[in-house]
């Protein structure tokens, strides 16, 4: 999906998206330490690049799954 900054965005999440995006993979939707517990999407840039933006940030409604339970079977990702 295409993704783009609010005008209040982070320079982080400005940055990520110039640099990688616009368009990425959402992978999934949680609520990461990393961030302080935002809501958060984990994106893959075609580049190669993953990581987490903050929800919040983002312009477009994020529709994914939720996180998983968390179980012992090997992460997808």
């Amino acid at each position: 999906m295409i993704l783009t900054a609010t005008r209040k965005a982070a320079s982080r999440t400005k940055n990520r998206i110039r640099e990688h995006g616009p368009e990425f993979e959402v992978v999934r939707v949680s609520h990461p330490t990393c961030l302080h517990n935002r809501a958060a999407a984990f994106v893959r840039a075609p580049d190669g690049w993953v990581g987490w933006l903050p929800l919040d940030e983002l312009q477009e409604p994020v529709n994914v799954p939720t996180e998983r339970a968390i179980t012992n079977d090997p992460i997808d990702w």
